[in-house]
């Protein structure tokens, strides 16, 4: 089985923290989706089995219009077999969702939506350069509610000062954010971490100080026990979900299933190498025909393929299993990290994870295994 991935670009303006691929000239809109059914008819035989999910993300993929989103829909219906679709998501803005907009997506055949929040306090929001409200989003989600939708995955972010205040105010408000984020229930919850990415405007800012570590990993804690006692099950570092509903389309991110990615700058995996399309929207619609050529993909070498197993893997809380030769190559590694307490192994399964206690720390962790 595998997956789809369309990359939708567009965005009416740019959230300070951002550094996904994303572009404002929206009026290119139409040219962008010709574009993506050039890349459809192109690639249509590189998907690898029957897709068992669908994930629309951006940018913002709310700001194509029901015509537009039916035309997406359309191209994937006539040119892959949708018939064992098990989970069909797509990414919103609160303030794009109509109880219109919502019940086209049912009409779609979407049944997951990922909205993007971040934060339920309206200053973090403004600063954020969102382009919500807390209100819109306590909104939307009824909206998505009453059209039918009962897999519904909402974003926060944490670990930010969003202005001079001290770290008490900002952890009030922060475990503000997650009651209300617990008091609506959504069935599915991401939290990310804030880090200033190259290029975001956060970064070219140069005035942003990050808070500490110490301040971060407290914000985590306190997520992980709220969601905890609220019946979440933290299935991964950063996601959470009621029972049933994990994402299966991250998941098998995490697995290493392959998947095809369509749109500028979407990657794809086969289970042995990577591709990847131009992040620049003229070069991907002029391009979408014939490609881009061989630098726009790599075959991983046996080293590549195990770190990136480990490293995926460990990031959910099931943790990853390791053949005999992959033990023996890391055997090292893992019996010195489990003397320290950073690491669970079973010996009976090869099975590698890292303690709730020590997730914050994850990267690290992952990175001591390949010293």
């Amino acid at each position: 089985m595998s997956g789809i991935y369309i990359h939708i670009p567009f965005c009416q303006s740019f959230c300070i923290y951002c550094d996904f691929y994303s572009v404002t000239e929206c009026s290119k809109r139409e040219l962008y989706i010709d574009a993506l059914e050039r890349e459809i008819v192109r690639r249509k035989g590189d998907i690898k089995g029957v897709p068992r999910t669908i994930y629309i993300g951006g940018g913002t993929p709310s700001l194509l219009s029901p015509a537009q989103l039916e035309r997406v829909k359309s191209l994937l219906d006539e040119h892959f077999d949708l018939s064992s679709i098990e989970e069909f998501t797509i990414e919103v803005n609160p303030d794009d969702i109509t109880p219109e907009y919502a019940a086209v997506l049912k009409g779609l055949g979407v049944n997951r939506v990922s909205m993007g929040v971040q934060s339920f306090d309206d200053g973090n929001l403004k600063w954020m350069r969102r382009r919500h409200t807390s209100d819109q989003a306590s909104l939307a989600y009824r909206y998505l509610r009453e059209a039918g939708f009962d897999n519904i995955s909402m974003d926060l972010i944490f670990g930010y000062k969003g202005y001079d205040i001290s770290d008490e105010e900002a952890f009030a408000i922060w475990e503000s954010d997650v009651r209300a984020m617990v008091d609506l229930h959504p069935e599915h919850i991401s939290a990310y971490q804030m880090s200033v990415e190259p290029g975001s405007m956060l970064a070219l800012s140069g005035k942003y100080v990050e808070p500490s570590q110490e301040f971060c990993e407290r914000c985590y804690d306190l997520l992980v026990s709220l969601l905890e006692s609220a019946g979440y099950l933290q299935y991964e570092i950063s996601n959470f979900s009621l029972p049933g509903y994990f994402s299966k389309h991250n998941s098998s991110y995490w697995d290493r299933v392959p998947y095809l990615g369509l749109g500028a700058a979407a990657h794809s995996f086969d289970g042995e190498g990577r591709s990847w399309n131009p992040d620049d929207l003229g070069k991907y619609i002029s391009g979408a025909s014939k490609g881009w050529g061989e630098e726009y993909s790599e075959i991983l070498s046996e080293e590549e393929m195990l770190e990136e197993k480990v490293m995926l893997g460990l990031r959910k809380r099931s943790g990853v299993s390791l053949d005999e030769a992959e033990y023996d190559q890391l055997s090292r590694n893992i019996l010195r990290l489990e003397k320290q307490g950073l690491i669970l192994f079973d010996p009976s399964t090869r099975t590698i994870t890292i303690p709730r206690s020590r997730l914050f720390i994850s990267d690290s962790i992952i990175a001591e295994l390949f010293v």
